[in-house]
């Protein structure tokens, strides 16, 4: 599906719109049936919250480097009046053969680690553990929000370099320093969340991603420097979050099973998955939105006072104003480090003691008399009779 959403044929206006808006639902689907269980791993591996930090920054690495690969060689040849077609077809060909012989790696070479006390676990058993998993929703609500403000980002940030600051070539610069913080921060990010915590993380991220937001809409298109900083410590705070937010979400899926002695990592994942998707899906909506509002008018060489306002309210005011609202749920935010390792040292309890008064083998060897079934303990045991013992 990948490679036929970047393989357009030539079959009229219409078909090819068509081909689009099919190829692309099927890819969202079948990636969705890929990413819900390879996003419900970190839960599954370890329950250490470094650890999963160490997961979740591997994950944003590896994101974030192709990413800022494609940024560095890719975006510079967006221009107008260039056919990208078989630019995009030749990388997504390569994506997928790379793509799958890693995930097929990733099957393969990974362990699940974490004991669940119900190994299947039904629909109505997944739907249960979300009813009363209220920092899953919360963190659903916040990363919705973040999300949003991240991808109004993503949208308008090729254009704000290229039609508002008219420095196209330092998209390609802020893709390599894209590449520097991030293994800068996949290294240093486990040491900051045993000292702050995850949850004084994700505010104090998100605050960085605010302020950088307010420099890059206020910044004069004229001093590109100041802008090119807003734009780096708005970076700056959007990949800490995304770096953080996988191992607060594997933290969700314990307080679900302390609450109802039931482990779901797939739904909890999907549910999270979902709401990400969305926020993704209105960031990127609000961005258009608001190069609309702006009257931005593709192919032209230079854009109207206006239209330069919608980009840059797209790529700095957004982000901004969806961040705040993000920190703002995340501060009610109830789980909190400290009570998830209570939690799991609950948890970790209830099934020692669970498998304590397990029955070994043979504990239950019912005789004539039914004696030891564990289903008929109310009933008297018999006296065994010499043939019995024997």
């Amino acid at each position: 599906m990948s490679a036929a959403s970047f393989s357009i044929p030539q079959i009229g206006q219409t078909g090819m719109l068509l081909w689009a808006y099919v190829s692309y639902t099927l890819l969202g689907l079948a990636y969705s049936m890929v990413n819900i269980p390879y996003g419900s791993l970190a839960g599954a591996m370890t329950q250490v919250s470094s650890e999963r930090a160490k997961l979740a920054g591997a994950r944003t690495i590896g994101a974030v480097t192709v990413g800022s690969l494609l940024g560095i060689f890719i975006a510079p040849r967006m221009v107008h009046g260039v056919d990208l077609q078989p630019l995009f077809t030749t990388m997504t060909l390569i994506f997928v053969v790379i793509g799958a012989a890693l995930y097929l790696f990733t099957a393969l070479s990974t362990r699940e680690r974490v004991v669940r006390e119900v190994p299947k676990v039904s629909f109505k058993q997944s739907l249960a553990t979300l009813k009363g998993n209220k920092p899953l929703l919360m963190l659903c609500v916040s990363s919705f929000l973040f999300l949003t403000g991240q991808l109004a980002v993503g949208t308008v940030q090729i254009y704000y370099f290229r039609d508002v600051l008219h420095a196209l070539p330092l998209y390609a610069a802020l893709s390599i320093v894209n590449i520097v913080l991030t293994f800068g921060m996949g290294s240093v990010l486990s040491l900051i969340v045993r000292k702050l915590g995850k949850k004084k993380t994700y505010v104090y991220s998100g605050l960085v991603m605010v302020a950088g937001g307010l420099i890059v809409f206020f910044a004069p298109a004229n001093v590109v420097p100041l802008a090119f900083v807003g734009v780096v410590i708005t970076q700056f705070g959007i990949l800490m979050i995304n770096m953080l937010v996988w191992a607060l979400e594997a933290d969700t899926v314990e307080y679900g099973e302390w609450k109802t002695h039931v482990r779901t990592e797939g739904i909890t994942y999907a549910l999270f998955s979902f709401t990400r998707k969305t926020g993704q899906a209105v960031g990127g909506a609000l961005a258009a939105y608001a190069l609309a509002w702006g009257g931005y008018a593709a192919g032209a060489g230079v854009q109207t006072a206006e239209a330069t306002l919608g980009i840059r309210a797209g790529a700095g005011l957004l982000p901004a104003a969806f961040g705040l609202l993000a920190i703002a749920v995340m501060l009610a935010y109830p789980l909190t480090d400290a009570r998830h390792k209570d939690i799991v040292a609950e948890i970790t309890a209830r099934r020692a003691a669970k498998s304590a008064s397990a029955p070994v083998d043979g504990d239950y060897a019912a005789d004539d008399h039914g004696a030891g079934d564990p289903s008929r303990q109310d009933l008297p045991t018999a006296v065994p009779s010499p043939k019995d013992m024997l």
